[in-house]
């Protein structure tokens, strides 16, 4: 026999913590992806290039651990990017250095103007104790996953 849930669904102040941060990272991303759409690029290589773009040269392990994405995922990006001439891999210890090339720093800086825009329609909506409490319950989560 199942055990009955004592959580009630139907309480307005009930908060599942995964279904809610889904639904506002879809509505984030969406503002974003719409600046982004022009460019051809998702929202994974956008990250790509505006770390790049601020840090320069840096390796696959740590471009993959700042954007907390699987290997998979980044070395995927990493070869279409690669292929399309917008990144270069340099040998460099366990891991390739990965960085922009002209053609790369060009798309960056668009990105960049597009990436503006939807910070922009985001801190709006949010407004500035929103994005406050963001910071907060991120930085809370973060520092609890790498206890």
């Amino acid at each position: 026999m199942r055990k009955k849930s004592n959580i009630d669904f139907n309480d307005e102040n009930f908060c599942c913590p995964m279904g809610s941060m889904n639904r506002l990272s879809k509505i984030i991303s969406k503002m974003f992806r719409c600046h982004f759409s022009k460019l051809n690029v998702t929202n994974s290589q956008v990250g790509i290039f505006m770390i790049l773009g601020e840090k320069g040269e840096t390796s696959q392990d740590s471009l993959g651990k700042m954007m907390l994405l699987e290997r998979s995922t980044v070395s995927r990006d990493l070869v279409r990017l690669v292929d399309q001439g917008y990144l270069y891999k340099a040998k460099g210890g366990k891991s390739p250095l990965i960085g922009l090339t002209k053609k790369g720093q060009e798309l960056a800086a668009e990105i960049k103007v597009e990436w503006e825009k939807g910070y922009n329609e985001s801190r709006d909506l949010l407004g500035e104790k929103g994005l406050i409490a963001l910071k907060e319950l991120e930085k809370r989560i973060l520092e609890s996953k790498n206890k």
